[in-house]
């Protein structure tokens, strides 16, 4: 019901891979999960410390301004995330991953759902835009967080799309770079590190 009900809020499939990782927890009533979801909202926010709720395999996550600088408190619109992920960095995001958060919304569709939702696109650096994208998937992909409240059960998903290696990267040692993480496995990983996360949000 998870997916049906997140559905329109999720970018269409149309290039390379796309992924969905998901967990559910029922609570006892709906008003328990009412405050819930609440709680999972707080920590979806709360970019900063998602790898402590991942656990070890997780990549390092780091909100930062426009000008690429460390922020802390809750994740907005228009914020960039810092990703230190396992392995070589690449020359554009001056040794890091960056996407950028395209949206956030929290919709009550009625009494009984609700749905909360993150979506970060692949970006340049913050003040280094002219090298091109700085992550090992092109800016087609996306990756939306999403949150939703059915009666008493929450679903928290990863929804990966159009994830495709940005072989396109203007420095070659990057594309080599990306070509080389994006075809060995780093979708998987990711999976992996994303279901350790809806796992952390709903713990």
């Amino acid at each position: 019901m998870g997916d049906n009900i997140a559905a329109p809020f999720i970018p269409a499939q149309y290039t390379g891979e796309a992924t969905t990782t998901s967990e559910t927890k029922a609570l006892v009533h709906e008003a328990a999960a009412r405050d819930f979801f609440k709680t999972a909202m707080a920590r979806l926010l709360d970019v900063n410390h998602w790898a402590s709720l991942s656990g070890s395999i997780s990549s390092g996550f780091q909100l930062t301004d426009l000008a690429g600088k460390p922020v802390e408190g809750e994740a907005e619109t228009g914020m960039y995330i810092r990703i230190d992920i396992p392995g070589p960095g690449n020359n554009a995001g001056k040794g890091f991953d960056w996407v950028k958060i395209e949206q956030k919304e929290h919709v009550v569709l009625n009494e009984h759902q609700e749905v909360f939702f993150i979506r970060a696109r692949p970006s340049e650096h913050p003040v280094q835009k002219s090298a091109g994208i700085a992550h090992f998937l092109r800016k087609e992909a996306s990756s939306s967080f999403v949150l939703v409240r059915d009666h008493a059960e929450i679903t928290a998903t990863v929804y990966g799309r159009n994830e495709v290696p940005n072989t396109q990267a203007t420095d070659l040692g990057d594309k080599i770079r990306n070509a080389v993480v994006g075809s060995t496995g780093a979708i998987g990983i990711s999976k992996l590190q994303w279901k350790a996360l809806v796992n952390g949000l709903l713990a």
